[in-house]
């Protein structure tokens, strides 16, 4: 895939092809029992669909996915898998997202927090176990707290300096830093596995998406992935990276803002590459 490629698909959406379908997901006006051929519902069953699970479900060789933005995250996960969701050199698959988010974080509710110990000097420590083991960030009114990562065989918890958050021993502990318990407070923790999944893909282009706050990576590509091209995407504050390739894939990355990531920002791994390149356009638009 090239930035030809780039520049012939609104060409390519605006003509379509024989085999190829345009699917839309509307996550406040869109149904799952809808077939997603509309951008605006109809009497009957046409109209967007509403969830990322739903448009792969419908979505086959060639397509595109175009994701409204309605600025309300997209919650859930994107799973791109084989040939059903690939494309050749002149017609890519494509997730085209208009700037809209896929977020995996998900509210800790007051009860979930326990106080460790029954410390009566300093700030009080607590305790959130989570059923989901990984990698993680945790969020206070939206904005990431620093994270503490223990030396290896070193007991972290009596360090831990206030407002800041260790993953120990499959809990997060949290010091307060403040007069307010975290129970009184907004919390929030990445909770789903990775935002957009692709497995044994080709001809795969996804354009202008946020994909954040995930438990391991924003967008992930295995299993010999070839020809995987993200154009002006955006993957922050994910759990373990932003962008991963592994099992011989490569992925081309144009453009976007890859950033704030817990432990890489970019990783390649298995014979993979991914590799970053200067934005040449600006993001093309399905509308």
């Amino acid at each position: 895939m090239s930035h030809i490629h780039r520049l012939l698909l609104g060409i390519l959406l605006a003509a379509g092809t024989a085999s190829a379908s345009e699917i839309y997901v509307d996550n406040l006006n869109g149904r799952d029992r809808d077939d997603g051929l509309l951008p605006v519902g109809r009497q009957g069953s046409s109209g967007p669909v509403q969830s990322l699970a739903r448009a792969s479900q419908i979505a086959r060789f060639a397509d595109v996915i175009v994701l409204k933005n309605t600025g309300t995250p997209y919650y859930g996960s994107l799973s791109l898998t084989g040939r059903r969701h690939s494309g050749n050199q002149s017609h890519p698959f494509v997730v085209f997202g208009n700037g809209a988010t896929i977020s995996g974080l998900r509210s800790v509710p007051p009860e979930g927090w326990r106080k460790e110990g029954l410390r009566k000097d300093g700030p009080q420590l607590w305790k959130l176990t989570l059923t989901r083991k990984g990698y993680y960030q945790l969020l206070r009114d939206g904005r990431p707290l620093p994270e503490t990562i223990p030396e290896e065989g070193a007991c972290p918890l009596e360090t831990l300096p206030p407002g800041q958050w260790v993953s120990w021993r499959g809990s997060l502990y949290f010091r307060q830093d403040g007069s307010d318990s975290p129970d009184l407070q907004n919390f929030a923790v990445t909770a789903d596995q990775t935002g957009i999944s692709l497995h044994k893909v080709s001809y795969v282009l996804i354009v202008d998406v946020k994909v954040e706050h995930f438990r391991f990576d924003g967008i992930h590509a295995q299993g010999l992935c070839e020809h995987v091209e993200l154009d002006h995407v955006t993957s922050i504050e994910n759990g373990r990276a932003g962008v991963v390739a592994s099992g011989a894939s490569r992925i081309d990355i144009f453009g976007g803002d890859i950033a704030r990531n817990g432990r890489h920002q970019i990783l390649a791994l298995d014979r993979s590459t991914a590799e970053q390149h200067p934005a040449e356009t600006e993001p093309p638009s399905p509308n």
